[in-house]
């Protein structure tokens, strides 16, 4: 648990992406997946407020109870000294960065802390507290759904031991009654990016999974890609035919029990991989469980080796944590630098930087000026530049490009507020809600508008 001191270095850091979302959000709220997850931001709330640090600090503290964890369950299956290199390995690989320090990335530590435990007791014969484990690692992240199949490889091809086939298939009623549950949810909610709202062609997605594995190996191997987010291309339906190696590998695994941790990293690769289409083809934090399955198949090692490796790896994670995520501008213009057609990053990268430096790095890109992102971060900047006749310019170019998007019509409504156009306000925030209901700021900008003109 020592080893994961080094995720305190990250904890400067502000709010990334789908944190800012906390800012605004209900708690509790039974219509989103994820209670238990939600649960704990909601007592993060309580307790400290809106601070990052503190929301981070929570994310590190489970990675710590996670590796322990970890390392108890593996070792009974693999050894103490495999466990170990395992368990070093999740904890301090600069591949966790995105899952530990990204606030958001707590679903999946959470949903890891309650499958090792559930792993744990399976091993220990103690089958449903496992079960119990299991459910609560399904109100943290569905991927959790992956486990009972897990199980069931491990019956298979691992090491002998008792196992319930009772509990197993309560399991998998469960894994899938809430994999049902989530997607009707995430079908339902705005803006949740998978599924139909991904804007990803499901096959296309499913033939570009194994492209995106192979990076997810590279960069657990050698990582040198040190920014937040990849966007890789989509492969062609053709690239499909790739999944057969997997495949392969589980009919040889009967033979060779190492194939079992492989093929259990991809099992919980799947749900969000290959099974469910999301806007992020690729994202670093799925590697999160995966991590330690992977180095679970490596062959004993010398001692020196181990902490030779453990010793650059944690220089590496260090680095990453306190350079970059404690410097949120740093870890979005480095992505933009290794991704220059990725606009998410430079815009991201604004929303860190001084308004007038970023309306200067925002007009040396005019090539993503046609995208609706763009004109909605060159009104935010002029807002703040006291711009407003610009920014309503801005908002109305980006409205232009997403008619039916929400957020356009509110940002148009707070510039047009903002140049004293109250009625022309008013009918964006209106027209806002009745395109998303929940939209708690245009909500709060009537309620304002109400009590002046009272």
């Amino acid at each position: 648990m020592g080893l994961c001191c080094v995720w305190l270095l990250g904890l400067p850091g502000d709010w990334l992406l789908d944190d800012f979302s906390l800012l605004d959000a209900t708690f509790p709220a039974l219509s989103r997946p994820r209670p238990l997850t939600y649960l704990s931001f909601w007592l993060n709330l309580k307790a400290f407020g809106a601070t990052p640090w503190a929301f981070r600090l929570t994310n590190i503290l489970l990675h710590a109870v996670g590796v322990q964890l970890c390392y108890r369950a593996l070792r009974r299956l693999i050894g103490d000294q495999r466990a170990f290199l395992a368990a070093a390995a999740f904890a301090i690989s600069p591949i966790q960065a995105d899952a530990v320090l990204y606030i958001f990335g707590r679903p999946i530590v959470l949903m890891g802390v309650f499958l090792w435990l559930a792993l744990e007791r399976w091993v220990d014969g103690r089958h449903w507290i496992s079960f119990g484990a299991f459910l609560l690692a399904l109100t943290a992240k569905e991927e959790a759904v992956a486990f009972p199949v897990f199980l069931l490889a491990l019956r298979y091809c691992g090491p002998k031991l008792p196992g319930d086939l009772r509990a197993v298939s309560a399991m998998l009623v469960c894994g899938v009654g809430t994999a049902l549950t989530t997607a009707l949810l995430a079908a339902k909610l705005q803006g949740s990016g998978a599924g139909a709202q991904s804007g990803v062609n499901a096959l296309s997605y499913f033939a570009t999974q194994p492209k995106v594995i192979a990076i997810y190996l590279q960069q657990l191997l050698l990582p040198s890609f040190l920014g937040f987010t990849w966007q890789p291309s989509l492969w062609p339906p053709a690239g499909a035919l790739l999944w057969l190696l997997p495949l392969m590998g589980i009919w040889m695994a009967r033979a060779k029990s190492w194939i079992l941790w492989p093929i259990g990293a991809l099992l919980f690769l799947l749900p969000t991989s290959s099974i469910l289409p999301i806007a992020d083809v690729a994202a670093f934090r799925r590697m999160y469980l995966p991590t330690a399955f992977l180095f679970a198949a490596l062959p004993v090692l010398q001692h020196q080796l181990v902490a030779a490796w453990i010793l650059i790896l944690t220089g590496v994670t260090g680095y990453r944590a306190h350079t970059l995520f404690a410097h949120p501008e740093q870890l979005w213009l480095a992505t933009f630098e290794q991704q220059p057609g990725d606009s998410r990053a430079l815009l991201q990268a604004c929303r860190y930087l001084p308004p007038d430096q970023a309306l200067l790095t925002l007009e040396q890109h005019r090539e993503f000026s046609s995208q609706s992102d763009y004109q909605t971060e060159l009104g935010r900047v002029y807002l703040d530049l006291k711009r407003p006749v610009d920014a309503l310019r801005a908002f109305g170019k980006a409205l232009g490009a997403e008619p039916g998007k929400a957020s356009n019509l509110y940002n148009r409504g707070v510039a047009l507020l903002a140049i004293g156009q109250r009625d022309a306000a008013k009918a964006d925030f209106e027209r806002t809600l009745q395109i998303d209901p929940a939209h708690r700021p245009a909500r709060e900008a009537l309620e304002q508008l109400a009590t002046r003109k009272d």
